[in-house]
């Protein structure tokens, strides 16, 4: 049976997600964003990260969440997003290995207590991190809000990073949001690659495999961005995908014909 990694002479397949983060193309749009959590690591308070699915959240994320120290930070992540108010409130309560609270009242100030102890006695600032929060409902996003609320709303104990899909920034527009928005220290929405950061993705991507080989021609790179929009987990598949389309056509090599025919399914 044919083997994508035997048949291009890989090490491992190409465009695996378990990639480590200090391995991550140093694309513009995964610098950019690198600067704003730079910052709001500094500076504390809220961040909202957007962008469409695929675009490069996560590695963003698991990179900063990487760089932080152990001894002054404590990172705190969750993809857990379709809770409502008060369970999410347990769900972090539970995130923080704190007591089990009855009530939300008993919840909201044992989180509270917490994140402030944690950076002032400790001196261990908690990051948390939510993704997939498009998926959060209105009540819960108020909730994180006024866990923000610290010393009558003039002091920013923790860091708060709100990742999600493009939809999150268009609520974070509702009237009914404003008291909200207008606690975000930053906000960055994450952009598709250009046609030149989707061929430097994919040649690191391809030599970290392994290759010392041109695999995709020039118009195959440009073929591979145009049908995946510039979004990396996007042009990862379909690079894959042809791949595999060539692998059973007994080729080496890819041009942009035979990604079209691979995306077709021909």
């Amino acid at each position: 049976m044919k083997d994508l990694v035997t048949w291009f002479g890989l090490k491992r397949h190409p465009f695996d997600k378990g990639i480590k983060s200090s391995q991550a193309v140093d694309t513009g749009p995964l610098r950019e964003c690198a600067a704003r959590l730079d910052y709001i690591k500094r500076r504390g308070g809220i961040m909202l990260l957007t962008g469409d699915p695929g675009v490069g959240k996560t590695i963003a994320l698991r990179r900063f969440a990487d760089g932080l120290g152990e001894t002054r930070y404590r990172t705190v992540y969750t993809p857990l997003s379709t809770l409502r108010g008060g369970d999410l409130l347990r769900h972090l309560n539970q995130l923080l290995g704190l007591p089990y609270g009855a009530s939300k009242s008993i919840l909201f100030s044992q989180i509270q207590h917490d994140l402030l102890e944690s950076h002032e006695q400790k001196g261990r600032t908690v990051a948390l991190i939510i993704d997939e929060a498009q998926l959060l409902q209105v009540p819960a996003l108020h909730e994180l809000r006024l866990l923000t609320n610290f010393r009558m709303d003039s002091y920013d104990p923790f860091i708060l990073i709100i990742a999600g899909q493009s939809d999150l920034r268009r609520v974070m527009e509702y009237a009914v949001m404003e008291p909200f928005a207008q606690r975000l220290a930053m906000r960055y929405h994450m952009p598709p690659l250009t046609p030149d950061e989707s061929a430097a993705y994919l040649r690191h991507h391809l030599q970290l495999a392994g290759t010392k080989e041109a695999i995709f021609t020039d118009d195959a790179l440009r073929a591979l961005h145009e049908n995946s929009y510039g979004i990396p987990r996007r042009l990862g598949a379909l690079a894959e995908q042809a791949m595999n389309y060539a692998m059973f056509a007994e080729k080496r090599s890819l041009d942009a014909d035979m990604v079209i025919k691979a995306q077709a399914g021909q």
